[in-house]
């Protein structure tokens, strides 16, 4: 097993490089959102043509989120398979004019620098791209009470009911009698 992940360009062979990773620590900086939970593990099948390189790998973790809801961390787990077309940073997009819009091909292109690719940004970019935008511990999270700050989950709101006038008022009787 491979615990470095940087790769020199020029040590790639004809045949290709297939590298295994399974002691991948601190790959995400703990922020508040996410601390990344013991080692996370990957796989990189590197193929090179000329000064391009294309890269299939595939990165399983599991990340200690913050529900959005209750405020609880939960772990989630992360597995995922990628792809990348890599091409030397001087020569990525170097034919371009200023004003191009760059085409769906282009925009899949990403690049090395000093002939080095650097595995560990992958795959913290592929655990990156995995996690939700909005953060729930269970499609079922009740949340907490915006009054007392209960925990809807595991307890009634202590909040005081009130009984307010409005013209709406009987359709909540009628709610309850049934």
């Amino acid at each position: 097993m491979q615990t470095e992940t940087r790769i020199q360009v020029a040590d790639i062979p004809e045949e290709g490089l297939f590298l295994n990773f399974a002691e991948l620590s601190h790959l995400i900086p703990e922020v508040d959102e996410y601390v990344q939970i013991g080692n996370t593990s990957g796989r990189l099948e590197i193929q090179k043509s000329g000064n391009d390189i294309e890269i299939r790998g595939w990165v399983k973790s599991t990340v200690n989120l913050v529900c959005d809801r209750c405020l609880k961390t939960f772990p989630k787990e992360i597995e995922t398979s990628f792809f990348y077309l890599l091409q030397p940073r001087d020569t990525f997009g170097a034919d371009l004019e200023p004003d191009h819009q760059l085409s769906t091909d282009e925009i899949d292109v990403y690049w090395y620098e000093d002939g080095e690719i650097r595995g560990e940004e992958l795959f913290r970019e592929q655990i990156l791209l995995q996690l939700p935008m909005r953060v729930l511990c269970s499609e079922e999270c009740k949340g907490l009470c915006p009054g007392c700050g209960e925990d809807l989950n595991e307890s009634e709101c202590k909040c005081a009911k009130e009984n307010v006038d409005s013209p709406f008022a009987v359709l909540a009787q009628l709610k309850s009698s049934r």
